[in-house]
């Protein structure tokens, strides 16, 4: 009994400075080699001006992916007021979307893809000279078939779209475009 305890606790010695002794033969912090350079990737952020488009009226939005990429899914956010003195909307449009690249990996040209709602509060008169709207408040269905240029570094970043909108009386077709910036 005492000879098997004695070579156990002689193997558990061996063990414990082997491993001592391993860990001093390796000095580098990161032992792995690359032979690529890695750059840090920021997921781009968008701030954009609409006209149309999911918001109905104007809207100021915020758009980011998801994950950390510059395609793939993410999201979207907004809000808007348009006024034309007898009739007037304000919306909060929310949604979320998908970048497909078009053409190479990297490039700035996306189709987007996009599904969401949006909150609708509007007072409408037929004595309005340009724009007529209805007495509505609630949330309406909105989609987005659109496309995207977003330049991979920042900058200046335009989208136009086709948006059906979904409400109680059927389908509009609308149309929205947009001016913004990435960073």
């Amino acid at each position: 009994m005492k000879k098997t305890f004695a070579l156990k606790a002689l193997f558990l010695l061996f063990l414990v400075t082997s491993s001592f002794y391993l860990k001093a033969q390796n000095l580098e912090a990161n032992p792995i080699k690359r032979d690529t350079v890695q750059e840090e990737f920021i997921k781009p952020r968008t701030i954009f001006l609409e006209a149309g488009g999911p918001g109905l009226a104007l809207t100021l939005n915020y758009d980011t992916r998801f994950g950390d990429r510059r395609d793939k899914f993410g999201y979207r956010v907004g809000a808007g007021y348009y006024n034309t003195g007898a009739n007037w909307v304000a919306s909060v449009p929310l949604q979320i979307n998908y970048l497909a690249p078009l053409g190479r990996e990297g490039g700035s040209s996306f189709a987007e893809f996009g599904a969401g709602t949006t909150f609708v509060r509007s007072q409408g008169s037929n004595k309005g000279t340009f724009f007529e709207f209805d007495n509505v408040t609630g949330f309406i269905g909105t989609a987005t078939v659109g496309y995207r240029f977003q330049q991979d570094n920042g900058g200046i970043n335009f989208r136009i779209a086709f948006v059906p909108v979904l409400y109680d009386d059927g389908v509009i077709a609308e149309g929205g475009l947009s001016i913004g910036y990435t960073f």
